[in-house]
């Protein structure tokens, strides 16, 4: 790991008080790309990291950032003084990194620019949830395993048609997955092992849940703004149903009875 770099943009994201908007979910390096980066958690202006990479002409510092960025912060990051290229999802800089953050903060804290991000929704393109306001996620990740994500967040997921969406790619994949109440007590393990994988078997279950009486209970009783669906694991298409009941029996969730609402798999 190039502790330099990471330390510069540490340094950068305090001393400039991005720090005050911007929150941090991971800090990277890449030393087979030659660049390190602060990775942000989702926001309204819809920025993703912060990077320093190294090149042959010169080291130079990038503001990377989702393709539905609002057009105003765009161009606003693009007025910043050293900017030499730019492209829909990240903008490239060669001067002072003190200036060029200094210069973010005071864009990102203006009231025009605060009232703008808030004003720019993500809305679905599904009819079947026409008018659904959609949560901004970083579809560039690649870890899905024990990750959580939101009925919503699968829509966005989906609907996300870029080439760099990682989570999509990783979601499509054959495994076993898990649907569970936000306290993690009540719980429905299922397979996926159709073409589109889990992600396509998510959907589906926003539509219907099928004979999976239990589960449909639950969802009349609580809705799904109480369940997150994470990935157990990712396997073979033959060894998908074996290892499905593998994990029913691992996390108890089979309840051959009446509904209880905990055990959602009724076999």
């Amino acid at each position: 790991m190039n502790s330099n770099r990471q330390e510069e943009l540490k340094r950068l994201f305090v001393d400039t008080r991005l720090s005050e908007l911007l929150h941090i979910k991971k800090e990277n390096d890449y030393p087979e790309k030659s660049y390190s980066s602060l990775r942000f958690t989702p926001n309204n202006y819809r920025i993703r990291a912060i990077e320093l990479w190294e090149h042959k002409a010169g080291q130079y510092f990038r503001i990377y950032h989702a393709n539905q960025i609002p057009i105003e912060v765009k161009n606003q990051i693009n007025e910043i003084t050293g900017q030499f290229s730019s492209a829909t999802r990240y903008s490239n800089f060669r001067a002072d990194y003190q200036q060029i953050c200094s210069d973010l903060f005071n864009i990102l804290s203006s009231d025009f620019i605060i009232d703008t991000a808030r004003q720019n929704p993500i809305l679905t393109r599904n009819s079947n949830y026409e008018g659904l306001e959609l949560p901004d996620v970083d579809t560039t990740e690649s870890d899905v395993l024990g990750v959580t994500f939101s009925w919503k967040e699968i829509i966005a997921i989906s609907e996300d048609s870029s080439d760099d969406n990682n989570l999509k790619k990783e979601l499509s994949r054959t495994g076993i997955y898990l649907q569970r109440s936000s306290d993690g007590v009540s719980r429905y393990v299922g397979s996926a092992y159709s073409d589109g994988g889990i992600l396509y078997r998510w959907l589906k279950h926003l539509k219907s849940n099928g004979d999976a009486k239990h589960l449909n209970l639950f969802i009349l009783e609580n809705g799904y703004s109480n369940v997150e669906f994470t990935v157990l694991e990712f396997t073979t298409k033959e060894k998908a149903l074996q290892n499905e009941s593998r994990w029913k029996r691992t996390l108890g969730t089979v309840n051959t009875a009446f509904y209880d609402g905990n055990r959602l798999n009724n076999n």
